[in-house]
């Protein structure tokens, strides 16, 4: 089976405190992008799509040329949603993996699982955590309205993984409502979960955190110190 990545680089880094695109930002060094293509490249994916936000094609383009990096850019939408639509044009794979660039350490390991579920014969696959704090609903008057069961969470990650025909009928289904985040679907598998197909869990990796905010960034550079 074949197989792409689209990297969801188009985000802004606003809540890090940056005043460029948080997939620039750099981790020990080097730009968040570049660890998360050099992860897909260990895992054996070599086609990379990645979602540039609009002004910054030169720059990613800098970036990847000084990582000696070879991928395909394309720009972003107004959404993550309408920005791995728009990567998801350009694949031509039986498969794809979608990632996000803030989750830059994500072990090869997990990729491989992701893969591994695919190539077994899932449509669709993502990485998952079991949820260690108790969860409770809150009304917008900062009410408790329920307390969910903790053993029936889990904490999603990326790369997910999809057959590239199941993504794009998730995609063709949900296109309407993505132009805005508040009414995007919360991550791809949420959209196959729309068209009636079966999504597969496989463990996440702690590693593999979502670098949001300045705290993120700091144990992220803890723990890729440690690794090294």
């Amino acid at each position: 089976m074949t197989w792409s990545a689209i990297i969801a680089g188009a985000g802004s880094g606003t809540r890090l405190g940056a005043n460029i695109p948080k997939a620039l930002v750099h981790l020990g060094g080097t730009p968040l992008i570049v660890h998360a293509v050099q992860a897909m490249n260990n895992a054996g994916i070599a086609d990379c799509i990645v979602t540039v936000p609009d002004g910054y094609l030169d720059e990613f383009r800098r970036v990847f040329n000084d990582a000696g990096l070879e991928v395909r850019l394309t720009l972003g939408g107004s959404t993550r949603q309408e920005s791995v639509a728009l990567g998801l044009a350009l694949v031509t794979t039986d498969a794809v993996l979608v990632h996000d660039a803030a989750r830059a350490l994500t072990p090869v390991s997990m990729i491989q699982r992701v893969i591994q579920a695919i190539d077994a014969g899932a449509q669709s696959a993502i990485p998952a955590l079991p949820v260690v704090d108790t969860i409770k609903r809150v009304s917008k008057q900062g009410r408790v309205s329920e307390t969910l069961l903790r053993h029936e969470l889990q904490a999603v990650q990326t790369p997910q993984g999809f057959l590239t025909p199941t993504l794009r009928r998730a995609h063709d289904l949900g296109n309407q409502p993505h132009h805005f985040e508040a009414n995007a679907a919360p991550d791809d598998a949420a959209l196959v979960e729309l068209i009636g197909e079966e999504v597969v869990v496989v463990p996440g990796a702690y590693e593999a955190l979502k670098i949001t905010t300045p705290f993120d960034l700091s144990v992220a550079e803890l723990l890729l110190t440690q690794s090294r």
